[in-house]
């Protein structure tokens, strides 16, 4: 079991600190998505939301994740990844805090969806990211530690 774990941490030796400092943020990030799908007992028990009524709560979430992530590669590449993942950590951070003061079915409709609208504009700026402070022949390795951070940081949520 040791030599496994030795060589799956291998796997990853030689990645760039700037690749490891934006896994650890996607892991953080992810983690902190992870609210949302948890959401529907909160809506459903305290609120006393109908369950079909939930349902196009997390439609919401879906659709703002789908334009999220497409407004997110769009204005990455008209004002660069870094002032998109700042923005999208900082804003995010103050929907979140938001979303507790929304309590009908229209106000929670559209916050979720423009939360994940946000949220999910980071994705895209971090594998930008990722491309450009990975060298070329770490890049498929770079891709599975952003990709392992995504997964872990939502499983940790």
């Amino acid at each position: 079991m040791k030599k496994i774990y030795a060589n799956y941490i291998d796997s990853f030796s030689g990645l760039s600190k700037e690749i490891w400092w934006l896994a650890l943020i996607t892991l953080i990030n992810r983690a902190g998505t992870m609210v949302i799908p948890f959401l529907s007992i909160y809506l459903t028990e305290d609120l006393d939301i109908s369950i079909g009524n939930v349902g196009w709560i997390m439609t919401c979430f879906g659709l703002g994740s789908l334009i999220g992530i497409w407004v997110g590669g769009k204005l990455t590449d008209v004002i660069g990844y870094y002032k998109i993942m700042v923005f999208s950590l900082l804003a995010t951070g103050f929907l979140f805090i938001g979303l507790q003061y929304l309590t009908t079915f229209k106000t929670l409709c559209l916050g979720i969806f423009l939360t994940m609208c946000v949220a999910d504009m980071f994705r895209p700026a971090s594998f930008v990211a990722m491309s450009a402070y990975s060298k070329p022949e770490n890049k498929t390795r770079s891709v599975t530690l952003i990709r392992l951070a995504i997964n872990l940081g939502f499983s940790a949520g």
